[in-house]
């Protein structure tokens, strides 16, 4: 009897020819979907490749770059040249961050010889808290 149940459970396929056709055509849809998948992400590098070149050839013609016909020496140079901005851009913040630090340091210095708020030396200078 237990044969009986086991032969007509839903899981058990009643036909192994049925079960090979079954795994064959998963694996068609499978593939159809990993294709699928691969031509999405072409596209996707197809457009980010467009947006790179844009963006090559519009830092080239605001910058000082000699325009190269070889894309990738164009695009070599436009990252050095935004890679030694950012150094100097973060290389002045810095310098204002110490002058900001050493201008709370002398009004802190002020208000304590004043016997005062430091938000009060600071409205006095006309500055923002929140600067």
């Amino acid at each position: 009897m237990a044969e009986d149940n086991f032969s007509s459970s839903p899981i058990a396929p009643s036909n192994p020819d049925m079960s090979a056709k079954v795994s064959s055509s998963g694996k068609d849809g499978q593939l159809d979907a990993l294709r699928a998948r691969q031509a999405a992400l072409e596209s996707t590098v197809a457009g980010l490749l467009s947006q790179r070149t844009s963006l090559v050839d519009s830092f080239s013609a605001t910058s000082h770059i000699q325009h190269s016909e070889d894309t990738e020496t164009r695009a070599k140079l436009a990252v050095d040249s935004a890679n030694t901005k950012i150094k100097t851009q973060i290389k002045q913040l810095q310098q204002y961050n110490d002058i900001k630090d050493i201008g709370t340091q002398l009004m802190g210095l002020i208000a304590e010889k004043r016997g005062c708020r430091i938000g009060e030396v600071q409205e006095e200078f006309g500055i923002n808290p929140d600067d």
